[in-house]
């Protein structure tokens, strides 16, 4: 498993807990840091590139905005032709190598960003009402499976609509200023700071 499970920009930052005005048992908002095994950034796919990733479940290329799902990894539309794919389960160096040799007789281009992101997994009932007061798009039409390269803050975040939860995607050194956001404006709902995953 790669090691970039154990790096994380907030880890002396992050303190599993209850915080804000948390009126009754459970706060309206939930975070949780993801670290996960493997992300890459893969540019230059085409339509026909599909193909290519049916051994890993995936039968086609997500399009504008949305997700797919394989046996163990995600792809996440990030922009014309590029796609982040996600997997918790193999090693950056497993689905690395794996994917480069799919893609060798492309013109694609395969990024490692495993180590390069912070993840955070925001849900509770309050999460919409919460990513409203700095996100500019439409959260109420966001639905499983969307995918969106927006602002929340002044930060530049993609973010993954997981059933009711979001998936907050940032660059590594901004990870701890969205963690000082995140803080700030979920303390009206209350919020939770749950146990890494």
């Amino acid at each position: 498993m790669s090691d970039s499970k154990s790096r994380s920009v907030l880890q002396n930052h992050y303190k599993p807990g209850d915080y804000g005005a948390v009126i009754g048992a459970i706060p309206g908002v939930m975070f949780k840091e993801r670290r996960v095994s493997s992300l890459f950034q893969i540019n230059g796919l085409r339509s026909f590139n599909s193909e290519v990733f049916q051994s890993l479940g995936v039968s086609q290329l997500p399009t504008n905005n949305k997700s797919v799902i394989g046996d163990d990894v995600v792809l996440m539309w990030n922009g014309p032709g590029m796609v982040l794919l996600e997997s918790e389960i193999q090693s950056s160096e497993e689905i690395g190598t794996e994917v480069r040799t799919l893609l060798e007789s492309t013109n694609a281009t395969v990024t490692d960003l495993s180590s390069a992101r912070t993840i955070l997994r925001v849900s509770g009932n309050d999460v919409r009402e919460f990513l409203k007061k700095g996100c500019p798009v439409n959260v109420d039409m966001l639905g499983t499976g969307d995918v969106v390269s927006t602002l929340l803050g002044h930060n530049s975040v993609t973010i993954h609509c997981v059933d009711t939860s979001f998936d907050i995607y940032i660059l590594q050194s901004f990870g701890l200023d969205l963690w000082h956001w995140c803080q700030h404006n979920a303390r009206e709902f209350g919020y939770r700071v749950e146990t890494v995953l």
